[in-house]
């Protein structure tokens, strides 16, 4: 019983129950939206939109540049709020220096996108340039609530731009519209809405500055955030790179049925980014021998909870297509459990991800980024021209694979070097 008094009073926990509760219901939201676009437009359409949406992440990922992760390292570290400010000042400086080339080198290339995918909906590729770096605000807003440690805000934001996807999906089947420009547009938009309102979620000691200096911190920031963008760029291209791959080599309606299934397992790789959201700033402050061995027997539990739930969904997965996004999806079924396995893998790998914010170890993020890329681009570029969407789906399921072996074993031969004296 006092074991279980423990755990219940463990705030750590509770902040995660609460952030993985909230985000769940967010993403529910979000996935509904998904769902209802999916349904009104028909996989052809729909492929349209997720080749938007793609480019959207893999840009959002490329303007951070590990930007988050330095905010969640070190504003959390700090005790001050004068140099949290300073964090989230130089942060988000940076983030619009590289707007701002983005945007320009968009606006320059998006009909030669177009061209090298073979997309017949180019604007859509403008609307990702220059609406879809909505998105790094929304992440800099929820990077600093949570290190800050306003989880509960950091739900209502999510849940916030969520709810603004659902609204646009409605407005869409009330009207009858069958456009992906409006489905797109609106979607990658809609995240802005809890930045506008950020003055009032934001607690009032929170004051940014672009005029700001600090050197020392600077350089600080950009040590990390060079080993971590590698990580999370090639995080963003692994998600996302094999709809365009896919749109290169196969149909516009194979890219939609491979998104459609895809949209699914995406929610529970959402789940791993809730989890994520409250681990991190948590385990970076563990720097004792037990605080790091209790988290790893935790980490086991979970990777054992990831396989006995992606053990439970296969037999419904056909019912889950079926419900969700639709009949005309059903040909994706198989594609669909295997992405759902690569979901399920990116759970288990979460917690002993979170272990690498404590450990003096910034050069895994590039190096697991750089591992990540290379079979994520070999399994793309050699086998979908060849066997199609399993390939793409196989691909992405071994990059998970490799990945929680990468970091699992890594993770427990760190600890067991860094606190072999103790």
């Amino acid at each position: 019983m006092k074991k279980y008094s423990f755990l219940l009073s463990s705030v750590g926990l509770k902040q995660s129950i609460l952030t993985i509760i909230g985000n769940t219901f967010g993403t529910a939201f979000s996935a509904l939206a998904l769902v209802l676009f999916s349904r009104v437009l028909g996989p052809e359409k729909f492929g349209e939109f997720s080749v938007g949406f793609a480019i959207v992440m893999i840009l959002t990922r490329v303007n951070d540049i590990g930007l988050n992760t330095a905010i969640l390292k070190y504003a959390t570290s700090f005790e001050k709020i004068s140099d949290k400010n300073k964090v989230y000042s130089l942060t988000l400086k940076l983030k619009l220096y590289l707007s701002l080339v983005i945007f320009i080198f968009g606006v320059f290339s998006f009909n030669w996108i177009g061209e090298v995918l073979k997309f017949q909906n180019p604007y859509l590729i403008l609307v990702a340039f220059i609406f879809g770096l909505t998105t790094v605000y929304y992440e800099q807003l929820l990077s600093m609530l949570q290190s800050l440690h306003y989880f509960f805000q950091a739900v209502v934001i999510n849940a916030l731009q969520a709810i603004a996807k659902l609204a646009g999906a409605l407005l869409m089947v009330f009207l009858g519209l069958k456009s992906s420009f409006f489905a797109f547009s609106w979607y990658v938009l809609a995240p802005i809405l809890p930045v506008i309102f950020a003055k009032f979620i934001l607690p009032k000691e929170v004051n940014l500055k672009l005029s700001i200096n600090d050197s020392q911190l600077n350089s600080k920031i950009w040590t990390l955030a060079k080993h971590s963008a590698i990580g999370l760029i090639s995080a963003g291209i692994i998600e996302n790179v094999d709809i365009l791959f896919l749109q290169k080599y196969l149909s516009t309606y194979e890219t939609g049925l491979f998104a459609g299934v895809s949209r699914i397992a995406l929610l529970f790789s959402l789940a791993a980014y809730s989890l994520g959201n409250v681990l991190y700033p948590r385990v970076a402050k563990y720097h004792q021998k037990k605080d790091i061995g209790d988290f790893l027997k935790k980490a086991l539990g979970i990777v054992f909870l990831s396989i006995l739930g992606f053990l439970v969904l296969i037999p419904f997965s056909k019912f889950i297509i079926l419900f969700s996004i639709g009949q005309q999806y059903m040909a994706g079924n198989s594609i669909l459990l295997i992405l759902t396995a690569a979901s399920f893998l990116a759970i288990a790998a979460i917690p002993f991800v979170a272990t690498f914010y404590s450990f003096q170890a910034d050069w895994y993020f590039s190096v697991s980024g750089i591992l990540q890329l290379i079979v994520v681009f070999v399994g793309n570029i050699v086998f979908v021209p060849t066997f199609g969407l399993e390939a793409a789906a196989w691909t992405r399921l071994i990059t998970r694979l490799l990945l929680f072996v990468f970091t699992s074993g890594l993770s427990f031969y760190l600890y067991k070097r860094t606190y072999a004296k103790n």
